[in-house]
């Protein structure tokens, strides 16, 4: 069984409002660090799972590479604190690595990642997301789209994990909800077959601010944020999920999870 960080505000057991279950250190940032802040500002408990220390990332220079997942630890335990996560669970499982990065800045064709949680014993990784959510209780959990939202394995496998530790926990007859990370536009038409428009958008404009220096705080991801900010700018103000369970079925988006 791997190590397993927790970092708790409160005693267990606990009932968390909001829990998010993700693969990577700045995961969190960039869809829903927004509405982590937004909970946490009203009172609300939330909740963080992270099954890797992304050590198979760029270090950007900003470290040696043998230090690189202590070093992502640290930023990532920078950004909890930013948006006031209360219950924060760090996995240390491998990621996948790309063969080949070429040039800085240019995306890894999905598809070509080598190990990384889809290699790695699942039903060990798939019981440990079930004790925590049995202990954590949360009424909402957000993951990645079955197609991890742009293809990568590890997105993928932490979704199918998330999914099946939901069921196994009984949050869906307990009436807890889950959501995936949804892209408001189809950016890619290759992926027309997995892309689901989302069915909530939440307007995080007031907690810019948070969602900022959740996004900075992962330093060695400098080159993805730019990324990011180049092609999705429209969401960092505006975070959107596709509600899964129980399945949606109104006409109109909606804001509250």
């Amino acid at each position: 069984m791997k190590w397993h960080y927790v970092c708790s505000r409160y005693a267990l057991p606990v009932t968390l409002d909001l829990l998010v279950s993700v693969a990577h250190p700045d995961d969190e940032a960039y869809g829903v660090s927004g509405t982590l802040a937004e909970y946490a500002s009203a009172g609300r408990r939330t909740g963080l799972i992270t099954m890797t220390r992304g050590g198979s990332g760029r270090s950007l220079g900003l470290c040696e590479p043998h230090a690189l997942p202590d070093f992502r630890e640290a930023e990532l335990r920078a950004s909890v604190d930013t948006l006031g996560i209360h219950e924060f669970r760090l996995y240390d499982y491998p990621d996948a690595a790309p063969p080949s990065r070429g040039a800085p800045g240019a995306p890894t064709t999905p598809g070509t990642f080598l190990g990384g949680l889809q290699d790695v014993n699942r039903q060990e990784l798939e019981d440990r997301v079930t004790q925590d959510l049995l202990e954590l209780q949360p009424k909402v959990v957000i993951t990645f789209a079955p197609d991890g939202s742009n293809r990568h394995p590890d997105h993928i496998a932490s979704s199918a994990v998330t999914v099946a530790a939901f069921e196994r926990a009984g949050l869906r007859a307990n009436g807890s909800r889950l959501f995936f990370f949804a892209s408001p536009v189809l950016y890619n038409p290759d992926w027309a077959d997995t892309w689901r428009p989302p069915t909530h958008a939440r307007d995080i404009t007031p907690f810019l601010p948070q969602k900022l220096k959740s996004i900075a705080a992962h330093r060695t991801q400098a080159l993805s944020t730019i990324n990011f900010l180049s092609r999705f700018a429209e969401r960092i103000p505006t975070e959107t999920f596709r509600r899964a369970i129980p399945e949606w079925t109104g006409t109109e988006l909606e804001s509250e999870l």
